[in-house]
């Protein structure tokens, strides 16, 4: 906490800022199964599996009214891997996958009010950060833990396969390799020790210091 404060202050001294965004919850399936999660539901739990261009619009138009300057897009990790209803709904917007999907949505927001776009969009390669760099200046991702054993039978990640340690470091590489500016962190209060949440916090800082 000392090193991380000195940073700080060296940087910008005791200015605080805030940046106002405005949620775009593009779409609330995803593959995975965490246990302790309350955004992700199954698609006979949603009228709509995706948020149509209109929506999304409407939702950004009304945030920029508000005086945000930045649109949250939020979605779960490649729902159509797993959700016959996300696919089929895809091919109905005219979109390959989830990711196509979110390119354009975040190509259509800057474009028609000017919002700069942040995506969560889960586990991603080296290539679909490129991609995405082009239509959004900033991304995030969370660690969540380094302890691999949170995936096992019976841990919170069970059945939550982009929740492995070794999977979620390599996509945040990635997006270092890419020179996509990225949000990070931790889960606090899903079964880790505190040891392992020290290991998680060196783990990231040994990917920024790459």
């Amino acid at each position: 906490m000392a090193s991380a404060a000195a940073l700080r202050d060296a940087g910008h001294g005791d200015i605080v800022t805030c940046s106002r965004k405005v949620f775009i919850p593009l779409t609330e399936l995803c593959r995975d199964v965490c246990h302790y999660c309350t955004y992700a539901k199954t698609p006979r739990r949603l009228k709509n599996v995706y948020l149509s261009a209109e929506q999304v619009l409407a939702i950004a138009r009304a945030g920029q009214a508000a005086g945000c300057h930045e649109a949250l897009f939020t979605l779960g990790d490649k729902p159509e891997l797993r959700y016959r209803a996300a696919r089929e709904a895809l091919a109905t917007l005219g979109f390959a996958s989830t990711l196509d999907y979110l390119r354009a949505m975040a190509e259509l927001v800057r474009r028609e009010t000017g919002l700069l776009p942040h995506l969560n969009a889960g586990v991603m390669s080296y290539e679909e950060f490129r991609s995405l760099r082009e239509v959004a200046p900033s991304m995030g991702i969370m660690l969540e833990s380094a302890a691999s054993r949170l995936i096992q039978r019976g841990g919170p990640h069970f059945g939550s396969p982009d929740k492995a340690p070794t999977v979620r470091l390599l996509s945040i590489r990635a997006a270092g390799q890419a020179r996509v500016p990225l949000t990070s962190g931790l889960l606090i209060g899903i079964g880790e020790t505190r040891e392992e949440r020290l290991l998680s916090l060196l783990a990231l800082r040994d990917l920024h210091a790459e």
